[in-house]
């Protein structure tokens, strides 16, 4: 079983870094790192670092390899289906996964993540922001990573949490690639498992609704089939009149 790292670890980590690095850099710090300088968490297993340019990642990674880190070659599924940038580990199994800009391929680190953000500290030249609970609970929403479902239920049992935020950035992001399923199920798990109800998640489980069935509506459309009938079809495949409404 791999070991936990401390938030002590971490921040040594930051230190090594910061002294290596030739200019200054802004990295966003999220998932259960960010939870264990909130004391959401005692330790983490992954360091989850998003970068805002290309430039600023390929220097980190540069500053980081002269730290003992090598990147791993072969990983997890769950952590492959993240879709990092990359995955650096050092001999003693502190993984840090890095990404730029966006996670899985879905959620980007926004212009309002960037101001909900909070200054964590400067270390040498490495400046480390931590990303706000709601945010967190976005990024780790639309992962598989086993733990994460425990992770939102601390989070949401140790913060006030503004779900209208996560909802609207969830409103957002969702525009050229939904993934309102993907946290419905997160959710919906945190509900039979640790008995905390998300009080947005009927919403999110409604626009998921609206977006399957307008792919089904596209997917009728090219097939040549006429709206009227289309719509006609859909409702005999269980939507109803106020979802084809919209149509």
């Amino acid at each position: 079983m791999r070991r936990s790292f401390t938030k002590g670890d971490l921040e040594a980590a930051f230190q090594k870094v910061g002294a290596i690095l030739q200019k200054p850099l802004t990295v966003y710090l999220l998932g259960g790192s960010a939870m264990c300088f909130r004391g959401q968490k005692a330790g983490t297993k992954d360091l989850d670092l998003v970068f805002t340019s290309r430039e600023d990642f390929q220097d980190f990674v540069s500053a980081i390899g002269k730290n003992g880190f090598t990147e791993a070659k072969q990983v997890e599924t769950e952590y492959a289906d993240m879709m990092a940038a990359g995955i650096w580990r050092n001999k003693e199994d502190f993984r840090m996964d890095l990404f730029v800009n966006t996670v899985c391929r879905a959620l980007s680190i926004s212009g309002k993540m960037v101001q909900r953000s909070e200054l964590l500290g400067e270390y040498g030249k490495l400046v480390v922001r931590l990303v706000s609970n709601e945010d967190v609970i976005l990024f780790k929403g639309i992962t598989e990573r086993p733990d994460d479902a425990n992770d939102i239920a601390a989070i949401i049992l140790r913060s006030d949490i503004n779900w209208n935020v996560v909802l609207d950035e969830c409103i957002a992001q969702s525009k050229t690639t939904s993934w309102y399923g993907l946290l419905a199920d997160k959710f919906a798990d945190i509900e039979e498992t640790q008995g905390i109800t998300v009080p947005i998640t009927g919403k999110i489980l409604e626009l998921d609704r609206q977006v399957l069935v307008k792919n089904a509506l596209e997917m009728r459309l090219k097939k040549g089939m006429s709206r009227k009938d289309a719509i006609s079809d859909l409702s005999k495949k269980g939507f109803s009149k106020k979802e084809l409404e919209g149509l």
